[in-house]
Order: structure tokens, then sequence, then C-alpha cells
């Protein structure tokens, strides 16, 4: 592993220290002043007008999506203090009661807003949650789409939020496992790295609903972002344009970073499981000083452990704190860090052979590790964030965005050779190939854009206005431990006995690449007001794109130097967005939607050139619900999509990577339904069903290893009456089969329908302790995941036990 200058690891903690500091100074200052902001207050009552004691109250700010929480005294009164200017929407709940949504309420600097509050008995408890603390598995706004505050049914996509109630649920600790519940979403695992498609394409990475380049080089890997970090991941299915002009047509993954809380609350996590792994995490915010204008958050976790595969052991190291100041009573400012380490030994890269060179299954056990013991996939982020708000009285908001961030790959392995496997079946000697493939990148971005209402015809609508800049570099370099002119390093040896070859030193330069990009946008949308039960949605993107790569090469008579490849260049390319919503009853709503797809692609042929942009276009239509109140809400969407310049994997390029062809025509359509929230009291439901079916020109399938059907649910039930300190859940993905035809003729293999079954079970042993288990893969089914020449086993039944402290 190469040295690291601690200056440059210290840095950035460095120059967060120094904020935090600087940040907790003016808030010791800002505490000697009276409270700022507005105030919210009440008594809760039930129908005949008694006060309604513990009531749980949460007061969202209906721009932000940041919420504080509260409790009824004893005299059911309840007070929220501080508040910035805005409009707000309360929801209110207890055991027994129906859920109250009070909504547009107006909080004005300085003054006091009393809204009270009357719960009815109702079989149906509480409903809604931004941050996943009422125990819902939907929610009631979001503006993962549009930017703009809207609800599910208002926004017209299709659109999933896993909030904390279901992480929590479901022991989801990392992206990886996220998106594997998210319905939809097919997840393709081709070893460290993991590709997830939605409707047959990929899809965008975003962070805080801001873009970002980081996960498109090999620099960094989405899958292993620790949950710890987020509150919720919002799921975009179909092109997100309008907020990423160079937006995926599958789609977009926003992840929604956790906040500092009003009041000082947290939470303290222990758990063990199968493979001998543990967790250690903890969870703390809260206000920094009396006045509650400083608040902050740490988060701290720890987990390490082995696998199922053979000599192979994982750790990640998660650490994560923000600060957040009031600069004034409308005006706030945040910064904070995110360090996340997680080495892997015994890391694979490349798959498991399907085959043998006479065409024969290789049949090879689940334990079974395609890479030597010495094997390493090591990889840091750090990130450092600032954002900046300020409210206007009359109701627009000013925010601006910034982030550093920077990721380092450490790789070094010996691994099958795979293209083509030439391995004998009695003896089992194969080829393998030796490297070390370090990589880094680092992407800056900002995004400041202005939102709020506005009237027009006597009508009030909704606008937002935006400027994104995204700057991402890369550099990927591979070296060998022989000094020759060949292009790779690559010795014979018996699959079943890898070690045999012992981790050389790799000191040899063999090929370098890289690239510096830059995308540039500005954005706006609004949504007009017809009528009450119509409204349009309309918007567009302008985004101009730069991307210069280059390479190195020491082989095939080169001396290492630096060679400019042909530059990708956009200029002004518009992303038009446009969608209609109606209101055919008080529950349901029906929408159309259209948008432009525009790609640049990043990917390389066998030349080594880079593949044209991707074009295309989506249509949708579907029907949404939002019924009990905006407890439970349900979907149903058929859309298509038509594309040009899909690349698609074939061949290898000169370092040895794999090479792509732009594939034109591809057409892919499709329905989807989904359903979320709360079916009864106490009874929590995310599922889904999506029919895809990514075509080439000719009719044949784009991707034929991937599955074309998935039905995804998870659900929780809390006990009622004496057993309401016990909650049980379950959850099961079933996915249609799916082939992989080896393209250098060795043979087809098929994987029939795959159904995999989870269960969950928690018991509150006292108000603040809980216990959890998690059984992962209950009936130990062997399933796989298909690559282009090779698979992957999924996992083998497995279970994980936790305790957790909250305060």
């Amino acid at each position: 592993m190469s040295g690291v200058c601690v200056s440059s690891v210290l840095r950035p903690f460095i120059v967060v220290g120094l904020f935090v500091g600087l940040s907790m100074t003016m808030g010791w200052r800002l505490a000697a002043a009276q409270p700022i902001g507005g105030t919210v207050n009440g008594v809760v009552t039930d129908e005949s007008g008694a006060v309604v004691m513990g009531a749980w109250l949460t007061l969202a700010d209906v721009a932000t999506g940041v919420q504080r929480t509260a409790t009824a005294n004893e005299q059911g009164a309840y007070t929220f203090v501080g508040l910035p200017s805005g409009r707000y929407t309360l929801t209110a709940g207890h055991e027994g009661f129906a859920p109250l949504h009070v909504t547009d309420i107006v909080v004005v600097d300085g003054e006091q807003r009393v809204v009270p509050v009357m719960l009815k008995i109702s079989p149906l408890t509480e409903a809604v949650s931004i941050e996943g603390a009422s125990g819902s598995y939907t929610t009631s706004v979001t503006g993962a789409a549009t930017r703009m505050p809207l609800s599910l049914r208002e926004t017209p996509q299709s659109v999933s939020v896993i909030g904390q109630q279901q992480i929590e649920d479901q022991n989801l600790r990392t992206l990886d496992d996220v998106l594997r519940q998210t319905p939809g979403i097919v997840v393709q695992r081709r070893d460290e790295r993991v590709n997830y498609f939605s409707r047959g394409f990929t899809l965008n990475q975003m962070v805080d609903g801001v873009p970002t380049l980081a996960y498109t080089s090999v620099a960094a890997e989405a899958s292993m972002n620790s949950m710890a970090i987020y509150d919720r991941v919002e799921v975009i299915r179909g092109p997100a344009g309008l907020l990423n002009g160079v937006g995926q047509p599958g789609g977009s993954i926003n992840l929604v970073r956790k906040r500092p809380t009003a009041e000082l609350s947290g939470s303290v996590s222990v758990g063990v499981d199968s493979w001998n792994r543990y967790l250690a995490q903890a969870d703390v915010g809260g206000p920094l000083n009396a006045a509650k204008t400083l608040r902050g958050r740490l988060v701290v976790s720890h987990t390490a452990g082995d696998s199922f595969i053979d000599n192979k052991s994982r750790r990640d190291e998660v650490l994560y704190g923000v600060v957040e100041a009031d600069l004034t009573s409308s005006t706030t400012l945040a910064a904070g860090l995110e360090y996340q380490k997680t080495p892997i030994e015994g890391a694979n890269f490349g798959a498991a052979p399907p085959f043998y060179n006479n065409h024969t299954s290789t049949s090879l056990p689940r334990s079974f590790s395609s890479s030597t013991s010495w094997s390493i996939w090591d990889m840091e982020t750090k990130r450092l964030f600032l954002n900046l708000e300020h409210r206007v009285s009359d109701g627009w908001r000013l925010k601006a965005d910034a982030s550093y961030l920077n990721n380092q790959r450490e790789r070094y392995s010996g691994d099958i050779w795979l293209d083509p496997a030439n391995i004998d079946p009695v003896t089992h000697i194969g080829v393998v190939q030796l490297g070390d493939n370090p990589a880094n990148g680092t992407n800056k971005t900002l995004d400041v854009y202005a939102s709020g209402p506005f009237g027009l015809l006597g009508r009030t609508h909704q606008a937002v206005v935006g400027l994104n800049i995204n700057r991402y570099s890369y550099e990927t370099r591979t070296n060998k431990a022989i000094d020759t002119g060949t292009m790779i390093d690559q010795r014979s040896v018996d699959i079943f006995n890898l070690d045999v070859i012992a981790k050389p030193d790799f000191k040899y330069p063999r090929y370098y690449f890289g690239a510096d990009t830059e995308e540039e946008a500005i954005y706006a949308s609004t949504q007009l007001r017809a009528t009450d039960a119509l409204s349009f949605l309309i918007g567009g993107r302008v985004s101009w794109y730069e991307s210069d790569p280059w390479t190195r090469r020491w082989f095939s008579g080169g001396d290492g130097a630096k060679v400019q490849g042909v530059p990708i260049e956009e200029s002004a390319v518009f992303t038009p967005y446009v969608g209609i919503v109606y209101d055919v009853s008080k529950e349901l709503s029906v929408y159309a939607s259209y948008t432009d797809i525009f790609q640049p692609n990043t990917l390389n042929d066998s030349s080594g050139n880079v593949l044209d942009p991707q074009r295309g276009t989506n249509v949708e239509l579907g029907v949404k619900g939002e019924h009990f109140g905006g407890a439970l809400n349900t979907s149903f969407a058929v859309f298509r999509t038509e594309q040009d310049n899909v690349p698609v994997a074939s061949g290898f390029q000169p370092d040895g990577s794999v090479a792509y062809v732009a594939v034109k025509g591809t057409k892919s359509r499709g329905v989807e339904l989904t359903v979320a929230g709360e079916l009864t009291r106490g009874w929590q439901v995310m599922g889904g069903y999506s029919d895809v079916a990514p075509r080439n020109r000719d009719g044949s399938l784009l991707s034929p290893n991937l599955p074309t059907r998935l039905f995804t649910v998870a659900t929780s039930y809390r006990l009622p009456g004496k057993w309401s300190k016990a909650t049980l859940g379950a959850d099961m993905k079933v996915q249609n089969g799916t082939t992989l035809m080896d393209p250098y003729g060795l043979g087809v293999t098929s994987q029939g329908n795959v159904t995999l079954l989870g269960l969950m079970a928690r018991y509150d042993i006292s108000r603040r302790l809980s216990i959890s288990l998690n059984l992962e893969n209950v009936t130990d089914r062997h399933y796989v995941s298909y690559g282009a020449t090779g698979y992957v086993y999924g996992s083998p039944r497995n279970a994980w036990l936790k305790a957790t402290y909250g305060f």
C-alpha cells in the first residue's frame, strides 16, 4: 500500500475544525440574545374536549423537509419555538386516534401562531414522516424530482422513499442493502462493484438533491455508502434530467443526510451476526447553546467481520459531524464532514468462472473465492460540505450548497482471468492475472437556487430556478510485477489453490488513465395551479459539458508520456420536462410526463475512444392514490423510453478493462405498481411490482443476464394491546429467471425464478431499550448475479442480533 501524507489526510479535518470553532463562537454570542424566530403552540384535545396527554407532534418545514418533534404535557399543551419564517405542516397523533394533518401554517419571525389540535378516534394511527421517526414507510413531501416541495401524488413520476423506520426495521446498513429492498431496482453484483438498474438503465447519484459525478469512475463505489450518515434514500424511476443535466434514463438515487435536532436525542447500538461480524454505532444530536441557535449532530459507526466467502473480511469505519447555526432569524449556515473507510481483505475483482474449457459446468461452492487471499480493496471517502439558506418574508428561499469530495482506492490482487476462461476440467489449471490498480478522484460541486410561491391570475403557484456546477477529476493507475513490454501479468495456477502465488511487488507502471470533467447548468421549473384539481409542471435545464481524457502507457513500445485523448464537449444542451396532474377524486390523481434524455458517455470502445452521448425520450402515464388522509400512497405507471448510444459490454480495451459498443434504437417499455405506508393501525408496508424488458432494435433483450420482472415487499406490524412492545416483520423479493451466454462460446447457463425471504422481530425491553433480530434468506436459497462472463453468489442464510438504546 502506498504511503499517505499525514498533513494531506488531516487538512480537511483541520478546515472543518476551524469552521466549527468559528460557528460555535458565533453561536455562543447569539446565545446571549433573546430566542429568535416564530412560535407555534396549542393544546391537544379529543372530540369531547378532554386534553390528550402524551400525544406526539411533528412540525415539518415544507420547503426544506426539516422537522421538529414535541410531546403534549399533562395539560395537553405543546410548543415549538425559534422557528424560521416559512410555511409548515403539523402532524399529530396518539395511540387509538387517527392522525391529524394541519397544512399551510405560516410562521413569521417574532410572532406566535396558535394551532389547536383535536384528535378523533380511528383504527389508524399516525402515517406521515419525513425523518422516519414516526414509524411510517411513506413520506408527505419530497423535492427529489423537481426541487419543489411536492407530495408523492403531486409528482408526475414514479418515486420511492426508503425512510429511517424501514432502514431500522430491515437493518439496512449500506446503500446496497437499501436498493435491494427498493421497488423496481435491479441489483447486479459484479464483484466488490455493484450496478443498479431501473427500467433497464443505470441511475444517477445525488446527495441532498445535488448531483455528483464522484461515482463515474472506479475511484468510488456507491454501494459501499454507509446508511449511518443518511436519514433516507429517495429513488426517482425514469429520467431525472431536470436536476441531472447529464441524467441517466434509469432515474436518480438521492441520499439525504441526517441533520441536527432541535432537542437532545440520540441512540447507541451494538450488534453481532453469523459471520463473526459486529457493529458499534452512536448517533447523537441536539442544541449546543441555551438559545438553540447552534445545533449539532455526530455519528460514529464501526462494523467489522468475516464473510461467507473464503479468506474474505471487511471493515467499515464511519465518522459524520454537522453543525448548524442560525446567523439571524432568517439565515442558517451548516457545515459538516463525512468520512468513511472500507478496507476489504480477500477482495474480489471479477467473478467465478461458470465453465471449464470443455464447456462443462464448474459447479463451484458458494464459499469459492475467485481472488487470492492477499487481494485487497481499500476505499476511503472524505467529504466537506457547506449549506447556506436565507428565508425571505414572502415565502421564498435562497439556498447554496457547496461540497468537496475526495475518494481514494487502493487495490492489488490476483484474479482468475475469464476473458476467455481457459480452465482444464481435470487439473483445474487456469490463468490468474496479477496487478496493482489504485485510483483517486476529486469532486467539487456548487448548487445555488431560489424557490417559493408566486401569484398569477388569482391563484398561488410554485417555482424554482437554480445554477449547478460539477467538476470531477480522476486518475486510475495499473502497475505490474514484471518489467517486460507485455500489457499484463498472467500466470497459470490451480484455481482451487490460488495462494501458491505469493503477493509480488508491483513496482513497474503499465497503464495510467484519467479525465477532467466539468458540467455547468442552469435549471428552472414551476408548478402552475390551473384549478384546485389541475396542475402543470413545466421545467427545463440547459447544460454545458466537457471532459478531457488522457492516458499514459508503458507497454507495446510506450514510454509513459501523457497523451491527451479526444475531448468530449456538449454546449447549451436543453433538456425539457413537462408534466400534468389531475385530481379525479379526493384520493386519486392521474398524471402524464415527458422528458428528454441527454447523457454523455464516459465509457470507451475497444480502441480506447469514448462513445457518443446517449440521447432519447421518455413518456410516462400513471395513476396515484393518497389514502387514509395520507397514511398510504399507491401508484401505477406505464412508460416508454427510446434511446440511442446505450453502452453494452463487448470486448476489451488496451489496459485489459471491458470495452463497450454504442447500441442504437433501444426501447424500454413496461409497467410499475407501488404501495407504501400504513394499511391499518401499526401495520406498515413498502412494496412494488415492475415488468420491464429493454430491447435492441431487432427485438432481442438488451441484457438477458438481468431480470425483467421484480416483486418486492417489506412489512412490519406492531402488535396491539398488551403485546405492543413487540414488532414483527418480513420482506420478500421475487425475480424471474436470467441467462448468461458466455461471449467466447463456452456455454450457456440459466437461473430460474428466485424468491428470497427475510424475517425480523423487535422487542421493546423498556421505553428506551430494544433488541432486534433480522434473518436474511431464511430458506437458504442458492442464487447468483450474472455479469458478462461470470457470476457472483448471493448471501446464504444469516442473522443479525442488535440492541439499541435511545434517548
